[in-house]
């Protein structure tokens, strides 16, 4: 079977592991990836063997491919993913869409426009952990479901690290918003917050947040999510799922995955889940969601997470941010 030509464009932390996983799957090939940084361009696509670029317009003249993932920051996603779109190249794009909710709707119009496959990296979505939820939550099996409670908790160092450009709920916290729309199935009647805001107030941005959401089914959500705690914390996130019906319930503790490491002057609980590199292979949920993007391309087929269901959780962080601008519950911003 012909592979599937792929690139990346935006190959930091979480891009450079999308070329790594295009580089080792069975079904596709990357042929080149793209950084404005030349030297981080350069040191990602050398041991890949491709060539590498500074420039998509570059990459779009020199490369034969049909699907590109981008992965640079939101504020440059639009620039970088409709240019693809137009060459019509199939798109993974790493969430969020754009920083805020009016220019995430301009971004997936003009995509749509083009025809391509779009698809949204939410990796909690191939968790096997929160697929079991789901499947339990959709069959019936939990009853008539009450609550849905969702945490991720980070370090401080999220908002040394992420804070100066991006903020809290959008970054992190807007990955188990989707969790709670997917599995309450329903549409959002109202969403109210409360935040707090120090270490990240030089740049606007809140550390902590707790929201609530009512869905139309009757389910309430709740979201407890922060990067305040010191670094000293053993799991790199400290993340649960609960949801709770008439008939059961599910329980996610998504901070210990099995392994505890001890040593000299700390425990640990490493993160085996979401990208963790096993006998030299990128596996876990990232591999997952690009194994999926992969395939439906190839076959054709509506990705897991569209740009709609995409949309949706941006919208549920507007509707949070301005709840807690107003102090009060808020309606969702419909879409265009």
């Amino acid at each position: 079977m012909t592979a599937l030509r792929t690139a990346v464009v935006g190959v930091g932390a979480i891009g450079s592991l999308h070329a790594r996983i295009y580089q080792e799957h069975p079904l596709a090939e990357l042929v080149g990836v793209v950084d404005v940084d030349e030297g981080k361009a350069r040191a990602v696509a050398e041991p890949l063997g491709v060539p590498w670029f500074t420039e998509v317009s570059d990459l779009l003249g020199s490369c034969e491919f049909t699907a590109a993932s981008v992965a640079v920051p939101e504020h440059y996603r639009h620039g970088v993913a409709v240019p693809l779109a137009q060459a019509g190249k199939h798109l993974l794009l790493e969430k969020p869409l754009a920083p805020s909710l009016a220019e995430t709707d301009r971004l997936i119009a003009d995509i749509e426009e083009t025809g391509v496959i779009a698809m949204v990296n939410f990796i909690l979505r191939f968790d096997p952990r929160y697929s079991e939820a789901y499947q339990a939550a959709s069959s019936g099996r939990l009853g008539d479901i009450h609550t849905i409670f969702v945490r991720r908790r980070g370090s401080w160092l999220g908002a040394e690290i992420y804070g100066v450009w991006t903020d809290l709920l959008i970054s992190t916290g807007i990955h188990d918003l989707d969790v709670m729309a997917w599995l309450a199935g329903s549409p959002v009647v109202r969403v109210y917050a409360e935040t707090i805001s120090r270490r990240s107030a030089a740049h606007g941005h809140d550390d902590a947040a707790m929201v609530l959401v009512r869905f139309e089914n009757g389910i309430i959500g709740s979201l407890e999510t922060s990067w305040v705690l010191p670094p000293s914390i053993p799991a790199p996130l400290d993340a649960s799922l609960q949801v709770v019906g008439t008939e059961g319930g599910v329980f996610v503790d998504g901070s210990n995955h099995g392994l505890t490491m001890v040593d000299a002057d700390r425990m640990t609980l490493p993160d085996l889940a979401h990208w963790p590199v096993t006998r030299g292979r990128v596996s876990g949920d990232l591999a997952a969601s690009l194994d999926h993007f992969i395939r439906s391309v190839r076959e054709e087929t509506q990705p897991e997470m569209t740009l709609g269901a995409a949309r949706l959780a941006h919208a549920i962080v507007d509707a949070a941010k301005r709840s807690a601008g107003a102090n009060r519950p808020v309606p969702l911003t419909p879409p265009r």
